[in-house]
């Protein structure tokens, strides 16, 4: 590596989620301006999207990790106490699920596990190997009852083929020298610090610092907000991003749209 610069892992998020977003991300990894995609296995597009990805491989230099999802989707397996509805529990919901003790339920716990270990094993039958990381969508990996789940899964089946966790934990005071989505950012870095501590007690191979939160509106600066993501201490800091391409099976799946394909303009640009 040349002498004052530092491995940054770029990182897609939602690979999978819709054909639109997957095909906006595998643009950007054949360009090279990603470093890594977060697949999200429980999607019904995985099969088709992940194939795909598969096809570029010899075009692509990237990790391939999983996005692993338990808020918003339908789950691969049967869980009748988590997803009642069908479908499983919103961000917020399963946020306040965790801090108030009520993943302990033995119950909830043997499905989320079960759920956890189907993603992986999703992932494998397409792609044939194990994920080259894992992270969590709306970063559900991180919260209490299932980081656990989460560790006992990752060391048994992903860290022996050299696979890395994200962390999401970040100093204050990096979050407000950077003075974008503060808020957001700090309550995301709270959330993980009891995963990190985990992590690095039990000698796991993560990234050193973490970037890419957003407030995603259109106020912003999309140059601006990656000049910044760039910047800041650490010797392999993690950006996360979320470009694709909006297509009609992401409305009414998923509430980040247009800024999709802002991030994919400006990652796909010589500006970038």
């Amino acid at each position: 590596m040349t002498p004052g610069k530092k491995r940054v892992v770029l990182s897609a998020d939602d690979y999978g989620l819709t054909p639109g977003i997957s095909t906006g991300i595998r643009q950007l990894l054949v360009q090279g301006r990603l470093t890594a995609t977060a697949a999200m296995t429980a999607s019904p597009f995985w099969g088709e999207e992940g194939r795909k990805l598969l096809t570029e491989a010899g075009r692509i230099d990237a990790d391939v990790g999983l996005h692993l999802t338990l808020t918003d989707h339908v789950p691969l397996t049967r869980m009748p106490k988590l997803a009642r509805t069908g479908n499983l529990p919103r961000n917020g919901q399963l946020i306040l699920m965790s801090l108030r003790g009520q993943l302990k339920d033995a119950a909830i716990r043997q499905e989320i596990a079960s759920e956890i270990t189907a993603q992986v094993d999703a992932f494998g039958a397409v792609m044939g190997r194990m994920p080259d990381f894992l992270d969590g969508h709306h970063h559900c990996h991180q919260l209490p009852v299932i980081r656990e789940l989460v560790l006992e899964v990752f060391t048994r089946r992903i860290a022996p083929s050299g696979g890395y966790l994200r962390l999401c934990q970040e100093p204050l005071p990096a979050i407000l020298m950077r003075r974008r989505a503060v808020l957001r950012a700090a309550l995301i870095s709270a959330l993980g610090q009891g995963f990190a501590r985990q992590v690095r007690k039990a000698g796991l191979k993560c990234n050193d610092s973490f970037r890419g939160v957003r407030d995603f509106t259109a106020r912003e600066d999309t140059g601006d907000l990656f000049r910044r993501f760039f910047g800041g201490t650490g010797d392999r800091p993690l950006v996360m991003c979320h470009p694709g391409y909006v297509d009609d099976h992401l409305f009414g799946l998923d509430p980040l749209t247009d800024l999709r394909e802002t991030e994919l303009r400006y990652l796909a640009s010589d500006a970038f």
